[in-house]
């Protein structure tokens, strides 16, 4: 490039954008409710807890010491915290698989062309509505011992469990109840599903697929962003299980999960500063799940980048 031609160049002219104050001001202003309870509702709430993990803060006393990681310690060595993490772990892989399982198969099942799908996709999303109490008594009259399940595997001569006070039941019966919230991720899957462009299917038709092949080649391959990240809010969710345990079976029947345990210790024993440590464990387990998802994505998850 010559002297002259560099010098006939356009330099480019840097844009500046102009705020208006008085609308940037007003913008706060309208935010400063969420901001304020952000701040004050997770924010704090957040960092306080991760300083009560290394006091000896209890409800009984007003007196608060620092005691570094003695709680943390205590805590790797406290048979009743492997215990519910060994549960939780036993909870979350029932559970994800099959409320993710069992949304997909219905989203699959909403989306086909059928009379009166929209009354259906709304009848299905309606249980997610109802107030935990009332899901906690109505799976108490299908799961219950003498509930509407027992008496139907009754007519065909099987005896069926008492649910929800029984060791190997318990975990199923409340993984099989969580399937009854299930439909914000019908809406979601349905929502990947309507993007699938038609034309895969029909070249897929052309070759002679069958529902399997258009299903494992097509399908799944075109919805896995949307699958992982049903997972991964699944499994975050199914770590923060805590009402379902104590009202359905009071935290007994090896279900007493991290949730449950940290409640109990916090409000029943009084020991705030141990549970808080429990606690910020308890996101240090999800946090390397969430990691492991994360590392996995990259070999069944397609990103049309």
């Amino acid at each position: 490039m010559t002297q002259t031609e560099t010098q006939t160049k356009p330099k480019k002219k840097k844009i500046k954008q102009h705020y208006n104050k008085k609308e940037v001001l007003m913008g706060y202003l309208f935010a400063s409710p969420w901001i304020l309870g952000f701040l004050l509702l997770q924010t704090f709430p957040l960092f306080y807890s991760l300083y009560l993990s290394f006091t000896n803060a209890t409800t009984t006393s007003m007196t608060v010491s620092f005691r570094g990681l003695d709680n943390y310690k205590a805590i790797l060595g406290d048979p009743l915290f492997w215990n519910s993490v060994a549960n939780t772990l036993k909870f979350v892989l029932l559970s994800v698989p099959l409320n993710l399982l069992f949304a997909l198969y219905l989203a699959l099942l909403l989306h086909a062309k059928v009379p009166g799908r929209k009354l259906f996709r709304a009848l299905y999303y309606i249980p997610t509505l109802v107030t935990i109490v009332a899901v906690v008594f109505l799976w108490k009259q299908l799961l219950g011992s003498t509930g509407v399940i027992n008496q139907l595997l009754g007519v065909f001569g099987i005896e069926g469990p008492d649910w929800f006070h029984d060791y190997t039941w318990a975990t199923p019966g409340l993984a099989i109840m969580g399937m009854w919230s299930v439909g914000g991720t019908v809406v979601i899957f349905l929502s990947s599903l309507t993007d699938v462009p038609t034309e895969l299917y029909e070249a897929v038709s052309v070759d002679g697929g069958n529902v399997f092949t258009k299903f494992f080649h097509v399908t799944l391959p075109a919805i896995s962003p949307i699958l992982f990240y049903n997972l991964l809010t699944a499994t975050i969710a199914a770590f923060q299980i805590f009402v379902q345990p104590m009202l359905m079976t009071g935290g007994e029947y090896n279900t007493n999960y991290l949730g449950y345990n940290i409640y109990t210790t916090a409000f029943t024993v009084g020991r705030q500063g141990y549970a808080s440590a429990v606690s910020w464990l308890m996101l240090v387990i999800v946090g390397i799940l969430v990691i492991l998802i994360q590392l996995a994505r990259k070999k069944w998850a397609f990103y049309n980048d």
